[in-house]
């Protein structure tokens, strides 16, 4: 037979309605108590006013344009960076910004109607204000002063904690431990005979008061509209904080613009003062290079150099070609043999060698034309031919002479050409430090106007004295008190009404060393529970009326129900009953499960084999030490004489144990029992074995070998959880397959037990 699976039980909701159940009154004295605490907390804790104001952070004009510059109201960021707008929102959630607050509205010190617990915060309305005039400590420590008008010329100030009761006038500096102080009258508002408060503090601990109650956030990642949020206990004040803040950001954020301004200027003066020097000093050595290298005007005197290489060039090149035609002249000459006319055109610019050329040619014609006339050998023309010889010797000599003139005179002009072709050549030179000298001087002149420029510039931005950000939204105060938010006191309250009882039997049943609900057997073991047994309320324990309708009749006749679905029912069956310790009603199961079963007809027979502690015939009002199965092992005793009719029913039958021995082991382990269950078997439906506790000592385990079913009996609230694991090793190590359990003791109306009951209350109801 094996040993089925356990379903798991997931209904939470049912186990969360048992807890509700059996522990009912915790549950209502849960909600009392935490609805009792939500009210008083929602009525007498300080009620906070939601402020809520939005501004718009816009950065500084970026346009190099300064009049544009100046019309959108921001100062020249030509020297400065953008600011990041991002930044701006930690500055409006800074320390700092808060504490300026705190100092300009004195924060500080609070105002109360009244004093202590029912104190309510006033604003502007008390007829008097406080000044510090003096701190003596450098720590101050917060104190509660109460103020009582007299009359309209004094007050009365007190303090326990201080020892202070003392009636000033108004205006009167007062003494106090850690400072002195002025009560002022307020302008505007009458004295009145009522009880004030006031609260002084060290302008830290203010600032760390209000910052707590206080948020600056974007309202859109792509937007720079922050939205501001305050709360605070009374609505007037807050909306005076909130605006202030506000307020004191832009004037804060104006100042700083002005000081980055002014310190614009300072640059700006200071960079003027240098770009005058240096330009001065560039003016100087420009105006000394020019000096020194003749310059007026570079490029006139360029055009006039240029010329005069020219002309050189071509006196040159003129000079040259006449040397020529004098020297082909001067060849010809001296051949006396040419009798041959030269030519008048020729270009040479000497006056005497012109006159001479032409009395040579006159002569060579008039000779060509004698020679008509005479012969050689006449004298007219041999005086024509010494007369030629003559010329040409002077023209030779006008050659010469020319030549040499020619010569001087090309030497000259090669001299000044190269004079002025090194002229030239040294301009470049001048030209490019000319150049260098005025690319100094143009940039200095271009930084000195762009700074005399960013300085006006600088200087209207700064009397424009308008801010980058503005307010989008004042300070509005909700008409209603933000906090605390009752719905979510209340909604806590009633979580915490389930929760924390819930908690509390959760841990108890956690923490708890004994079994007390199904879900703790069933999360250490697989085994099934095939039944769970009343609480009996019956001093002796058996169930003698069949018409009985209590929780116990109806548990045992469940079970009954449960054996015949999982046994034979076409034999005898043998069951074991035991536990694993003593007092946990396996003696108890065995005797109320016989009379159920023969309450149905069926022929049972107990058989008592605890041989140790025999319980089961005093159980039924049978001495057990008449013929029992010691007797019957041990003295050969006919089992016809061993069995004994039960006292409540006709087919209950009890085998008892005998005398006690101090062998039982032994007697056991005899051949003779199964010889008698196998005789019994043939005369009985049901043979229900009474055995020792498993967890003390092994004669079950002895028994089982014999049996159809063992079932293994836990009592609730008593059996420990660390016993269910006997339970496992004798289902795993002493290979018992044909094992169930059965939960003996249970209050169906408290414990934490499902799936069986039906019947109680069903009908008539049990009296």
């Amino acid at each position: 037979m094996e040993i089925r699976p356990v379903k798991e039980n997931g209904n939470a909701v049912n186990k969360f309605l048992l807890q509700l159940k059996l522990h009912w009154y915790l549950f209502a004295i849960s909600f009392v108590v935490f609805l009792g605490l939500a009210y008083a907390y929602v009525t007498f804790s300080t009620k906070q006013y939601l402020v809520s104001s939005t501004i718009l952070l816009q950065q500084h004009p970026t346009s190099p344009d300064a009049s544009s510059q100046f019309a959108n109201g921001g100062a020249s960021t030509a020297l400065t960076l953008n600011d990041n707008i991002k930044n701006e929102g930690d500055v409006l959630r800074s320390r700092s910004l808060m504490k300026e607050v705190v100092q300009s509205m004195h924060l500080n010190i609070r105002y109360f109607y009244k004093s202590g617990f029912l104190a309510t915060e006033a604003f502007d309305e008390t007829p008097f204000v406080i000044d510090i005039i003096k701190n003596k400590v450098d720590s101050l420590k917060q104190r509660e002063y109460v103020i009582n008008v007299v009359d309209d010329k004094t007050v009365n100030i007190a303090n326990s904690d201080e020892g202070v009761d003392m009636k000033v006038p108004f205006g009167k500096t007062v003494s106090l431990p850690q400072y002195n102080i002025q009560i002022q009258k307020r302008n505007g508002v009458a004295p009145v005979k009522q009880e004030f408060s006031t609260t002084i503090q060290s302008e830290d601990d203010a600032t760390t008061a209000i910052m707590n109650g206080y948020d600056a956030e974007f309202t859109d990642k792509a937007t720079t509209t922050v939205g501001l949020t305050l709360y605070y206990p009374n609505s007037k004040k807050g909306e005076a904080i909130l605006q202030t803040i506000m307020t004191r950001y832009l004037a804060d954020n104006l100042a700083n613009r002005k000081r980055n301004i002014d310190s614009t200027i300072n640059f700006v003066n200071n960079r003027i003062a240098v770009v005058e020097q240096e330009l001065s000093g560039i003016e100087r050595n420009y105006q000394a290079f020019r000096s020194d290298n003749n310059i007026t005007d570079i490029a006139e005197q360029s055009k006039v150099l240029v010329g005069n290489a020219s002309a050189y060039a071509d006196r040159y090149q003129q000079q040259q070609v006449q040397l020529s035609i004098i020297n082909a002249l001067k060849r010809r000459l001296a051949d006396a043999g040419n009798k041959d006319v030269i030519p008048s055109s020729l270009s040479i610019q000497n006056a005497s060698f012109a006159a001479g050329l032409v009395q040579y040619n006159n002569l060579i014609n008039e000779r060509e034309k004698s020679k008509l006339s005479y012969t050689e050998s006449n004298p007219v023309i041999q005086n024509l031919d010494q007369q030629i010889s003559l010329a040409r010797r002077n023209l030779l000599q006008s050659i010469d002479s020319y030549s040499r003139e020619i010569a001087l005179t090309t030497a000259g002009s090669n001299s000044q050409n190269n004079a002025v072709t090194s002229k030239i050549r040294a301009v470049p030179g001048k030209q490019r430090a000319i150049g260098d000298f005025a690319r100094q001087q143009e940039l200095k002149q271009q930084l000195y106007v762009y700074l005399l420029q960013k300085r006006e510039e600088t200087a209207m931005a700064k009397a424009a004295d308008m801010p980058y950000s503005r307010i989008v939204d004042s300070a509005k105060s909700s008409k209603t008190p933000a906090k605390p938010i009752k719905p979510i006191i209340y909604v806590m309250s009633f979580f915490l009404g389930f929760i924390v009882p819930l908690g509390y039997v959760n841990s108890k049943s956690l923490f708890a060393k004994k079994i007390n609900s199904e879900a703790d057997i069933e999360k250490q073991t697989d085994v099934m529970i095939i039944g769970k047994i009343g609480h009996n309320a019956i001093s002796d324990g058996r169930l003698v009326d069949i018409n009985s309708r209590s929780p116990v009749t109806e548990s045992f006749r469940t079970l009954r129900t449960k054996l015949r679905s999982l046994l034979d029912n076409q034999q005898s069956n043998v069951i074991m009953i035991t536990s694993s310790v003593e007092g946990e009603g396996k003696t108890f199961l065995t005797s109320n499960l016989g009379s159920t079963l023969a309450m149905a007809g069926k022929k049972v027979v107990l058989l008592e084999l605890d041989l140790r502690k025999p319980r089961l015939s005093g159980f039924l009002g049978i001495n057990n030490k008449e013929k029992g199965f010691s007797n019957y092992v041990m003295d050969d005793l006919p089992i016809s004489e061993m069995i004994k009719p039960s006292k409540f029913d006709d087919n209950c039958f009890l085998i008892s144990s005998g005398p006690v021995v101090a062998n039982a082991s032994e007697l056991l382990l005899s051949e003779k029992l199964p010889t008698l269950i196998n005789e019994l078997k043939k005369s009985f439906d049901f043979i229900l074995v009474d055995s020792p506790p498993v967890g003390l000592v092994s004669d079950a385990l002895v028994i089982q070998k014999h049996v159809d079913m063992t079932i293994f009996v836990c009592r609730h609230n008593y059996t420990g959880k660390d016993q269910i694991d006997i339970i496992n090793d004798i289902k795993t190590k002493d290979n018992v397959e044909n094992l169930y359990l059965v939960i003996n003791d249970v209050d169906f109306s408290k414990a934490k037990y499902s799936g069986y009951g039906y019947g109680i209350g069903y009908g008539d109801v049990v009296k």
